[in-house]
């Protein structure tokens, strides 16, 4: 039996070394993924993240999709880049290598709450990988959701407003976080309204709509050092029930030491639902059907069944031409789904024989 299922990783990096560049400063990372490839037995890229500007302790938000194959071993090696300049991140040579480190997908999944930890090597030896997977929901469901905030605490004092953007983590096993989504920050604004936005729900909760959400408010800066505003949590549940309903906007360390502290805000989720979107086995099992038709062309564009070179030739021999090769591939496939086993096969193109022995005027839909 095939035990494949998909597997979302998600790659965060720790301790990386500042690079000793013109910049002088801390690295702009990106990671690259390896797998073997089963007919090379070479390793091969397979993914690569986006670059986060200005950190030694990146956390890459987009998952990593793999295929979780649990009768072979899955070695993958993860390489750390500090980008260069405007170059490609697929040409390795032109970014600075930080380091490697390689991990089992098995093991991983095996470890406990599915994370694991591994040392940079082979770079300049200091930093650390943070590994984390899960296995992915089968679901194509997706959140739809409109976000708008009011009275947000400035955070550029006097002579700026605040750039707000928002995070959205989700809550692991072990208790921690992991961001799974973020999106554009609103220029010079503290009652920002954005974008509709439409979440599939594995990546937002993995399905799971009572799973705890962490939706974080941050300043916009250029040095990718954003300066955090206040957090929500919630859940999809909660959205959908408290659809238009604001929420306070918290800032924990400013309530622990400022007395008489309320909030520092309100964020509203509005225009609120999960837009379903059954799988092929949702509709087969809740009866659809499925009839196969088969339609051959009989235009004489396609030349005679006696020409060898006619995509209609009859082969000798039992052997068959590409028409019956293609009916017979999509055939073998919906047969299994046809509920009476009867397949009427129609013909175009052609002039048919009539019952006083003469030939019609060209036909464009008749039964064979």
């Amino acid at each position: 039996p095939d035990f494949r299922e998909k597997v979302d990783l998600f790659i965060s990096a720790r301790d990386l070394p500042k690079v000793q560049t013109l910049r002088n400063s801390e690295p702009s990372p990106f990671a690259a993924l390896f797998a073997k490839d089963i007919k090379t037995d070479k390793f091969v890229r397979f993914a690569t993240t986006s670059v986060i500007k200005d950190s030694k302790n990146p956390d890459w938000i987009l998952a990593i999709t793999v295929d979780y194959l649990f009768e072979v071993i899955q070695e993958i090696i993860v390489k750390i880049y500090d980008k260069e300049g405007h170059h490609p991140l697929e040409d390795e040579s032109k970014h600075t290598f930080l380091g490697e480190c390689s991990f089992y997908l098995g093991s991983l999944m095996c470890s406990n709450s599915q994370k694991m930890e591994c040392k940079l090597s082979g770079g300049r030896n200091t930093g650390t990988v943070l590994v984390r997977g899960e296995a992915q929901a089968n679901s194509r469901d997706v959140f739809c959701v409109t976000f708008s905030a009011r009275k947000l605490a400035n955070k550029e004092g006097f002579f700026s407003t605040s750039d707000p953007f928002l995070v959205i983590s989700r809550i692991n096993e072990d208790g921690g976080w992991t961001q799974v989504w973020h999106n554009d920050r609103i220029n010079n604004n503290l009652n920002p309204c954005w974008a509709p936005a439409r979440i599939p729900m594995t990546t937002l909760c993995n399905g799971d709509p009572e799973r705890p959400l962490k939706i974080e408010i941050f300043d916009y800066e250029k040095s990718g050092k954003h300066h955090f505003m206040g957090q929500v949590e919630t859940s999809v549940t909660g959205m959908v029930k408290g659809n238009g309903m604001a929420m306070f906007v918290l800032e924990p360390e400013l309530a622990a030491k400022k007395k008489g502290y309320t909030n520092s805000g309100t964020l509203t989720a509005t225009n609120v639902m999960v837009e379903a979107h059954p799988t092929f086995a949702d509709f087969v099992t809740g009866g659809c059907e499925i009839s196969l038709v088969v339609a051959v062309d009989f235009t004489a564009s396609n030349g005679s069944p006696s020409d060898p070179s006619s995509l209609h030739f009859i082969h000798g021999g039992g052997a068959y031409n590409p028409y019956q090769q293609a009916i017979l591939a999509v055939a073998s496939v919906l047969e299994t789904y046809d509920t009476d086993k009867k397949y009427p096969v129609y013909g175009f193109g052609a002039k048919v024989v009539q019952p006083n022995g003469q030939l019609s005027v060209v036909q464009h839909c008749f039964p064979v």
